[in-house]
């Protein structure tokens, strides 16, 4: 489909900001901070962050948000994406406080490690103490301890995934589900919208290449903690709801993704977001992820 015209009008103001390898760490977060500005909060039932001991055993927090209304709640081990490299839980409050508000799940959002200052797997690790966390304090926080899930966007969607592979062979925590929105899935890039939209929708194969440099130097692009497409086996993992984007290099990894999760007899409801990019996903992307989480935790709960 041709690109929706918010998506083209979004392109044509990033042509002027420099990406990834041609700007350096420093410049591609200071483009995020200007981009993403603070918005008035949605008001929801209660935010409030903890610290805990992250991977690695330095401190670690976390922004727990919790819907209005009685509990207990499921509740999402949500992972920031940003190539790896950037966003901060302030910039990501406003989406956070509307998956609350929307789903009616608590949603704790991990400030997991930046690259390229904690590298493969320090930010996985991260992830991993805060989902154990949560998991033993799920009481605490008002949430259901059987119906609690992974989630994460673009590159923490390759942590969440990544995640799910290791508590499934470790055998725990027991993530009740997993939210991937237009996740990394392969750092080999050997799916081909890679080169499909390998220049000229922001998020290029260059950009993908630098980030995964950032983040996990020196590791074989086709281990599966770094690449959860190319694990030998996806049996035996949570029920998933992944949404990709049309015009996105990402965009066949994470339906790669999705339809071997479906092979292996995962539960999988999927979406492909037609018109827009990566960056750019557009409300009615956010609607359609909530709405097949809804859907999801209405079976989970019911099983």
């Amino acid at each position: 489909m041709p690109l929706h015209p918010d998506a083209a009008a979004f392109l044509k103001a990033m042509e002027s900001i420099p990406q990834p390898p041609d700007a350096t760490v420093q410049e591609f977060r200071d483009a995020a901070a200007r981009l993403m500005k603070p918005a008035d909060p949605l008001p929801i039932g209660k935010v409030e962050d903890t610290i805990i001991k992250g991977g690695s055993g330095q401190p670690l927090t976390l922004r727990i948000y919790t819907p209005e209304g009685p509990g207990p709640f499921p509740a999402i081990v949500w992972i920031r994406g940003g190539s790896f490299t950037r966003t901060t839980l302030e910039q990501m409050d406003p989406l956070r406080r509307i998956a609350a508000k929307m789903t009616g799940c608590i949603v704790v959002s991990v400030d997991q490690r930046l690259s390229p200052e904690a590298q493969y797997p320090a930010p996985l690790d991260d992830a991993d103490a805060a989902a154990q966390w949560t998991f033993a304090h799920a009481g605490e926080i008002g949430a259901l301890p059987d119906c609690i899930g992974i989630a994460g966007e673009s590159s923490g969607g390759n942590i969440a995934a990544a995640l799910a592979l290791r508590a499934r062979d470790r055998g725990t925590p027991t993530f009740a589900f997993q939210l991937l929105f237009a996740p990394l899935t392969d750092a080999s890039l050997s799916c081909p919208s890679v080169k499909t939209f390998e220049e000229g929708y922001v998020l290029t194969r260059r950009q993908l290449v630098w980030a995964y440099e950032q983040y996990a130097p020196g590791v074989p692009r086709t281990d599966p903690g770094i690449s959860p497409l190319l694990a030998p086996d996806l049996g035996g993992m949570p029920p998933a709801v992944v949404v990709t984007i049309e015009n996105d290099p990402v965009r066949d990894e994470g339906e790669r993704y999705a339809e071997r999760l479906r092979e292996a007899g995962v539960a999988v409801r999927h979406a492909r977001i037609d018109g827009m990019v990566h960056h750019f996903p557009g409300q009615q992307a956010l609607m359609t992820f909530f709405g097949l989480l809804k859907d999801l935790l209405a079976e989970v709960r019911a099983t």
